[in-house]
């Protein structure tokens, strides 16, 4: 009995240390690194959102990571139980710890949807369409075939419920192993293409990397660069705590989460590296917002040598880093639910609640509200409001000291001293909450 427990919590373990930083990799790398940084780098100035990005993510945003991901491997339990715990209250816990871990998942209702799309325009650039259409009309015209998108959106969240229903190390930790350095692969054959096809391409990347120090002065540039560092990263929400529960009892930490941290900001920079400075050089509009990937990169492929080749690529990248995304956020709820109530097990949580993501793929797809609703409601408020609460329940009630010497310093082969205590208490825990604060009732 006691061997076939222990081979259980094994196999929900990472098997090893590069699996766990590919994995928790994956789930942070997601549409906030290739869809959202690259517009959000357009649209508020270039190398000054850039370079507030890097050092909210720096000051606050990895301090968070480190903190969540300690205190899910030194609890073992998904975020209802995790609550529950830290708040001594089962009623409390069960309801903040399952509207935040529902709120993370909530976002697959929309979430496969804008999967759906960029797996349409792999088709798009295969076909090179923009040969019969104007290429800023393409993503148009694919909202008037909706059976279409949505049987791709149902592909892929079938996909990622299989994942998720193969468990940690067969699931997870396989599938993050082969996608991510796919991903890194595409976009740096995009980006080395762009260098010696584009001419000007130098105009783009100084764009991009010199920022104008002035803008610096602007709250909404600091205010966006923490907010895209909060979704990118994923902290608060559960999905750091949850896979920081997966790691092994010997697993270190605070340099897993370092390099986790950095290769979430190296995939954004990556992603706006393939984008960003093209569109520039070639006079594109890079303030499009949202639509950015969907009806400015057409026409920057159909002006390129070789543009379908390299359009499949980026968009194949993009995929892969949205799949991973999904996989987490429906991991987060089936930990929580599977963890804390008897009538769930692992495999049934998989198989309701993809179930449920799916039909709600298919609805996002027909309905414009409905994707509008839940795009808001997850991806805005739950999100920023589970960020601020977790920083309070998790930074000021669980005990950093306890964190940084039982969990953090014993299996680390980086130390933290109580200036990481102090950092977390006095700088990155009331810049989270400002931030929410702002995001909810806006202030500046």
């Amino acid at each position: 009995m006691d061997n076939q427990n222990g081979t259980q919590v094994a196999s929900n373990n990472f098997a090893s240390r590069f699996g766990a930083i590919m994995a928790i990799g994956s789930m942070c790398v997601g549409l906030g690194n290739v869809w959202r940084f690259p517009y959000m780098v357009g649209a508020f100035g270039g190398g000054a959102f850039v370079l507030a990005y890097l050092i909210c993510v720096v000051v606050v945003v990895a301090p968070l990571a480190i903190m969540e991901a300690g205190i899910g491997k030194g609890l073992q339990k998904g975020m209802i139980d995790a609550y529950t715990e830290i708040l001594h209250n089962k009623s409390l816990g069960t309801f903040f710890g399952g509207v935040f871990s529902f709120g993370y998942y909530s976002m697959n209702f929309y979430f496969f949807a804008v999967i759906a799309a960029a797996m349409y325009f792999i088709y798009v650039c295969g076909v090179g369409m923009w040969t019969t259409m104007e290429p800023a009309k393409i993503y148009d015209y694919m909202n008037t075939i909706p059976a279409v998108v949505a049987a791709l959106a149902v592909v892929a969240s079938l996909y990622t419920l299989h994942v998720v229903f193969a468990g940690v190390q067969k699931g997870i930790e396989k599938a993050s192993k082969v996608m991510m350095p796919l991903m890194i692969l595409f976009f740096g054959i995009a980006i080395v293409f762009a260098i010696f096809t584009i001419p000007d391409i130098s105009k783009g990347y100084e764009f991009m990397f010199r920022p104008d120090f002035s803008k610096l002065k602007d709250f909404k540039v600091w205010a966006a660069a923490m907010g895209q560092a909060c979704f990118s990263i994923g902290v608060g929400a559960g999905c750091v705590l949850t896979y920081g529960s997966h790691l092994e009892a010997k697993g270190d930490v605070t340099l897993s989460m370092l390099t986790v941290c950095m290769f979430d900001t190296s995939i954004g920079v990556l992603a706006g590296m393939a984008i960003v400075p093209a569109c520039v050089a070639m006079g594109l509009d890079t303030t499009s917002g949202p639509s950015l990937i969907f009806r400015v990169l057409p026409t920057l492929f159909s002006k390129l040598p070789l543009g379908n080749l390299i359009g499949i690529l980026v968009f194949l990248a993009i995929i892969f880093a949205a799949i991973t995304s999904a996989i987490a956020q429906l991991e987060v709820f089936v930990v929580a639910l599977s963890d804390s109530f008897k009538m769930w097990n692992r495999k049934k949580a998989c198989i309701v609640f993809g179930g449920i993501e799916t039909v709600a793929a298919i609805v996002s797809v027909y309905s414009q509200p409905f994707f509008n609703f839940w795009n808001d409601v997850s991806g805005n408020y739950v999100f920023i409001t589970s960020a601020g609460v977790g920083a309070i329940v998790f930074g000021y009630m669980y005990g950093l000291e306890k964190l940084r010497t039982q969990v953090l310093n014993p299996t680390s082969d980086i130390q933290v001293g109580p200036w990481f205590t102090s950092l977390l208490k006095f700088v990155a825990i009331p810049i989270m909450l400002l931030m929410m604060v702002n995001s909810l009732f806006p202030i500046f």
